[in-house]
């Protein structure tokens, strides 16, 4: 009798979960999906070349090895190491729940969905921490947090997010910068531009330890990076970027801690090389012939869904 060797199969997911200079929050998070994976899902951890998985857990993860530390980098090695046919990216310091995975790869049933934001929820008190991310008049990349006004389009952290993989497979050099803050805007931007959509998954929970979202830090830096790249992608003239952030700057007149934000704004000119640094025709289409396949359905009709 011939014996036929075991093998993997392909897994629908790959659950991708960085490791940074944080190394007891990385754990904390793995932890987290060791308890809840899902079935038919694989964990794939980028890192350096530096982490010596001291608890021997390589035959439940997949390490994959980085030339670089940056998590931009981690992200996309990562994504061109993924099996599965959606990508889901979890920072370091969130927490997995039961079943947290299964509202989020059920939006992807529309075609042409290529990310999906899950609700973030603090841990101590179950208070919305961020239901994705929108832009308002005092900030931009604002976390979004009330479920029952949800418009389409919401935008995704990377720290938080499913993707298609071969979606995120093309972003990876549609931007050169380095901050995954300003890489989720652009990476959102793109997309949207490529005839994308981007959803909310309200079923979709994940824990964090915070009642706020740790990279929602205010700075000038911040305001002035955001607003060039929603210039970049809305053509604004100099005349609107003005207006725009006079009115955030009035906005943010009774707080004293988002002035300096909103100020950066008015000095977006400032963020010279904006252009250079982000790369539309890297971006897979939404109508791309490979991606699209026909599907039967009773009657007679067919719809489209992404491969």
């Amino acid at each position: 009798m011939v014996s036929v060797p075991k093998t993997n199969p392909i897994p629908q997911l790959s659950i991708v979960i960085p490791i940074d200079s944080d190394v007891a929050a990385f754990e904390s998070t793995l932890i987290s999906v060791l308890e809840n994976q899902p079935s038919g899902s694989e964990i794939v951890v980028p890192h350096d070349g530096t982490y010596g998985d001291p608890f021997q857990i390589r035959d439940e993860v997949r390490f994959v090895e980085s030339s670089s530390n940056r998590l931009n980098d981690l992200i996309g090695t990562a994504s061109h190491q993924a099996r599965g046919r959606f990508v889901h990216l979890l920072g370091n310091g969130l927490r997995a729940t039961n079943g947290w995975t299964e509202h989020a790869i059920e939006a992807f049933n529309h075609f042409d969905t290529a990310a999906v934001a899950p609700v973030i929820y603090s841990a101590s008190d179950q208070r919305v921490v961020s239901a994705g991310w929108k832009d308002s008049r005092q900030r931009l990349c604002l976390p979004h947090r009330d479920l029952k006004s949800v418009a389409e389009g919401i935008g995704s952290y990377l720290q938080a997010s499913f993707w298609r993989r071969d979606v995120l497979r093309s972003l990876q050099g549609a931007f050169d910068g380095d901050n995954l803050l300003e890489t989720s805007v652009v990476y959102h931007r793109l997309i949207r531009l490529a005839g994308w959509r981007a959803e909310l998954a309200a079923g979709s929970e994940i824990l964090c330890d915070s009642d706020r979202l740790p990279w929602d830090l205010t700075s000038f830096q911040r305001g002035m990076r955001l607003r060039a790249i929603k210039n970049y992608f809305n053509q604004s003239s100099r005349a609107q970027s003005f207006v725009t952030s006079t009115i955030a700057a009035i906005a943010s007149a009774g707080n004293p801690s988002g002035y300096g934000e909103s100020l950066g704004q008015f000095f977006a000119a400032l963020a010279t090389g904006i252009s250079d640094e982000i790369h539309p025709e890297a971006v897979l289409g939404c109508d791309d012939q490979g991606m699209i396949v026909s599907m039967p359905q009773k009657g007679g009709r067919t719809t489209r869904r992404a491969a």
